[in-house]
């Protein structure tokens, strides 16, 4: 078959590379830029926490700060140093407060400069010394915090080469008319360390109030990207929040926060090409998983596509190979073929089943034999009742089985009795209405019809059946010469238990092997209701026994009559028949075997060959009524096996004749008996003699004196012996006896009869 190669194979093979591959590149997009997204927020959200600390973190040291020099400036010692002036005399008092300030300055405060300033006494002390306000180049810038609204605030220097953040304190606190101040410096660049301390993505800066940069932790961001930042934070106006902004050319997202302690302004910028760069590893792996998996999805779907396409493959094969190669329209692909062929088969189809809907009888009878053998569904009677014209309101449905009950007897064969089986059919068909039957059909040597009506009580069912069973067997008998009989199922009230019923009518045929021939039999009648242990007759079949081997044809004849008849008498299941009629044929064939011996078995055909033996079983199995078995039994059992018996005993006479004969030929010139061979052959010597009597029609004694009479004369005309002699050999007491007797038997003296038999040889 040439179709256009696998076209649904390849069809097959793309759809299930799609199926696989689609949601596989899908999951493969979502899962990346979700898992971007995600790395955005996680990014965003430790940004947010990293500035958070950075901003505890630096508003901590400040506070450290501003707490120290808060101690420092409020001891009496400043307080009341602020109210001397610069004298030498002082001088114990100056240095304690340097020594203070030095102690109060921790590492870990990052404190560049410490300077305590006397505005009355115009002298001060640092880090470095204690000074006088005539040793300070800038005093001005010195004195400028003076005029500060504030009597504690952080300010920024403004020299652009060392850039610091100062605080500044009035003395005494809170009080705006100062009498001295208090101002310590924080390198820029030690702000710088502590927000970069945490920092690991984006820079971290810190502005004051007016957006001034206070620090940052590094220089990732140029100047113009600051003003960039800073027009947007102002135009945003707030103190707290995220957003994204293009500095420098890349998007950045920006996270502020403002500061409640000095409102300085503390901004994160990440620059999301830093965020996405995990996202770029993500989005690498994600494409390998993604490609390693369409790799495995279109090998499965290769392996699954051929699979599927075998069996396609192997139909479409057995079809081209049957019908042939396919028209060109239908070559596209196999199921284009495949269909093409499947509505050739089913045009085909329609032209069967137009031709069959002339042979609807057979069909209805194929639907009653499915119905009987249980083969159709219980939802589709409705259907096919209506199809084939049925009635479906019947109130109850059984069946008749109809048997014919002998051929022998008959004008007809076996060979007829199918034929006579479908003449019945009709007949049923004639006499029974057809609203009240279905169609008849064979079964079992059967004719079974299903029969129903609107008959409500078991008398009434029971009187219809019986009168249409009768009407049956009158008209069979009339038209064919038949005997039948008919069993007769119980009723059912559903169709599709009349499996059940079929099965009961030919139980109930089983049971004319007791009733007879021309039975009319119900399975409620006929089948009993309590089993009885036994019906075999043991007396009477010994009795039978003993007359067959004993060969008495009349009181054999006279027994098996009885024994049938027992075996009948009580009311037991067809079963229980049949086994009695076995367990008879039983013991009377073993009678035939026991008593057959080695010379019967060689001389006569004593035994029945396997076959026949099965054939004789099977038609004993076969009887039908009690008039058959007897004639069987009769005719095919017990004549043979006393037929066998008579011969076997005629044998054994003739042997035990010729071993007496034997005897006397050797021994006859002996004192010999009855009584001496009756001995030696263990038999009693009243059963010996009729026995030889009967077997030689002469007594045993008549037979020896035959027999010395014939030596005698044999001995006269062979030898030259004496008849003294001759006398003496055979056991006469005196030659005057024998002579005697030989004169008796032969009307001659033995002289005479031996000169007779001489004159006449020479």
């Amino acid at each position: 078959m040439k179709i256009r190669s696998s076209n649904y194979f390849t069809r097959l093979l793309m759809y299930s590379l799609l199926i696989g591959s689609i949601p596989v590149i899908i999951v493969g997009i979502i899962s990346y830029f979700k898992a971007s997204s995600i790395v955005q927020d996680k990014v965003n959200q430790s940004s947010m926490a990293t500035l958070q600390q950075t901003q505890l973190r630096v508003e901590q040291t400040l506070k450290t700060i501003d707490h120290s020099v808060t101690q420092y400036i409020s001891s009496p010692l400043v307080v009341n140093a602020m109210s001397l002036p610069y004298s030498a005399a002082h001088y114990q008092v100056y240095n304690e407060m340097y020594q203070n300030m030095v102690r109060s300055q921790t590492f870990e405060l990052t404190i560049n400069n410490m300077t305590v300033v006397n505005l009355k006494g115009k002298w001060g002390v640092d880090n470095n010394n204690i000074f006088t306000f005539d040793d300070v180049r800038n005093l001005d810038h010195l004195l400028r915090y003076e005029k500060l609204p504030s009597f504690s605030l952080w300010v920024t220097d403004e020299d652009k080469s060392s850039p610091s953040i100062s605080l500044v304190k009035k003395i005494p606190l809170n009080s705006l008319k100062a009498n001295g101040l208090a101002i310590v410096t924080i390198a820029e660049s030690q702000l710088a360390s502590l927000l970069a301390a945490d920092n690991q993505i984006g820079s971290i800066m810190v502005m004051d109030k007016d957006y001034r940069l206070l620090s940052r932790s590094d220089r990732k961001i140029q100047q113009s990207g600051f003003e960039q930042l800073v027009a947007e934070m102002q135009r945003r106006n707030e103190t707290e929040g995220q957003f994204n902004v293009e500095l420098d050319g890349d998007n950045t997202t920006v996270i502020v926060r403002k500061s409640s302690y000095n409102d300085w302004i503390y901004v994160s910028a990440i620059f999301i090409k830093d965020i996405t760069r995990d996202s770029r590893s993500i989005g690498w792996v994600t494409l390998f998983v993604c490609l390693l998996m369409v790799l495995i999805t279109g090998g499965l779907a290769l392996l699954g596509s051929r699979n599927f396409y075998r069996p396609v493959r192997k139909l479409a094969a057995t079809i081209a190979s049957r019908f042939g190669d396919p028209p060109d329209e239908a070559r596209t692909d196999e199921f284009t073929m495949i269909g093409c062929r499947l509505q050739s088969m089913l045009q085909t189809e329609s032209r069967l089943l137009a031709q069959l809907t002339g042979q609807v009888r057979e069909l209805k009878q194929f639907f009653v034999m499915k119905l009987i053998r249980g083969e159709e569904k219980e939802s589709q009677l409705p259907a096919r009742l209506k199809e084939y014209g049925y009635h479906a309101d019947w109130n109850w449905y059984a069946v008749l089985a109809i048997q014919i009950d002998f051929l022998e007897r008959s004008r007809y064969s076996e060979n007829d009795r199918d034929l006579l089986l479908f003449a019945i059919a009709n007949i049923v068909g004639e006499l029974i209405p057809a609203e009240e039957r279905l169609d008849s059909v064979l079964l079992e040597q059967s004719q079974i019809t299903v029969v129903g009506g609107a008959v409500t009580t078991d008398v009434e069912y029971k009187n219809r059946l019986f009168a249409v069973a009768e009407l049956i067997q009158r008209t069979v008998l009339q038209y064919l010469k038949l005997h039948i009989s008919i069993g007769i199922s119980r009723p059912q009230n559903q169709l599709v238990d009349i499996s059940i019923s079929a099965k009961q009518a030919l139980e109930a045929l089983r049971y004319r092997i007791r009733f007879g021939a021309e039975s009319v039999l119900f399975i409620d009648d006929v089948q009993p209701e309590d089993l009885v242990s036994s019906v075999f007759p043991h007396r009477a079949a010994k009795e039978l026994y003993d007359a067959v081997k004993l060969a008495e044809r009349t009181r054999a004849d006279e027994l098996l009559e009885r024994c049938i008849g027992l075996i009948f008498e009580e009311q037991a299941d067809w079963r229980q028949y049949r086994m009695a009629l076995v367990r008879l044929y039983t013991i009377l064939t073993e009678l035939g075997q026991s008593e057959i011996t080695a010379d019967t078995k060689k001389n006569t055909d004593a035994e029945f060959p396997p076959d026949q033996e099965k054939q004789l079983f099977d038609r004993l199995l076969d009887l039908k009524s009690q008039e058959e078995i007897r004639f069987w039994f009769s005719e095919t059992v017990i004549t043979p096996i006393m037929r066998r018996l008579e011969h076997q005993r005629k044998s054994h006479v003739k042997k035990i004749s010729d071993q007496l004969t034997d005897m006397i030929h050797q021994n006859f010139d002996t004192e010999l008996t009855l009584e001496a061979c009756a001995k030696q052959l263990n038999y009693h010597p009243n059963h010996l003699g009729p026995l030889f009597s009967r077997e030689k029609g002469i007594s045993f004694s008549e037979y020896l004196q035959n027999y010395r009479l014939q030596m005698a004369k044999q001995w006269l005309v062979e030898t030259d012996m004496k008849i003294g002699d001759i006398a003496d050999r055979l056991t006469y007491t005196n030659p005057q006896n024998f002579i005697r007797f030989f004169r008796k038997m032969e009307n001659m003296t033995p002289g005479q009869y031996r000169d007779l038999h001489c004159h006449q040889k020479k």
